[in-house]
């Protein structure tokens, strides 16, 4: 039996530094968008909690402030951790884009997205 999912893309403006590490950088910013698999949900119920639990809390604002490095694959886990509680329905996977060329998957994530 296949598995069913739904998938929805939200995007948010950030940024950060990264002040440890082999790639130091100074502040920039980025347009992220992230993607959120879930299985048996209303859409208005996972709007709600994108919109509360992440986008409140990242959308115009320091990443560096809110996770530590604030790289992609840092930020991507912080918000499966953040969403997985809020959700009725079961979460499947969160994906983040950070550039063209970057793209992160949630180690949490049970579903290859694409």
């Amino acid at each position: 039996m296949a598995l069913m999912a739904t998938t929805k893309r939200y995007s948010f403006r950030g940024v950060h530094s990264l002040d440890a590490g082999l790639h130091r950088e100074k502040y920039h910013g980025h347009f992220y968008a992230f993607e959120v698999s879930f299985q048996n949900a209303k859409l208005s119920e996972i709007d709600q909690a994108v919109s509360e639990t992440v986008l409140d809390v990242l959308d115009g604002h320091d990443l560096t402030k809110i996770a530590s490095p604030a790289t992609g694959e840092v930020l991507v886990e912080w918000i499966h951790g953040a969403l997985a509680p809020r959700l009725k329905s079961k979460l499947l996977g969160v994906a983040l884009q950070e550039t063209r060329k970057n793209r992160f998957v949630s180690a949490g994530s049970v579903v290859q997205l694409i």
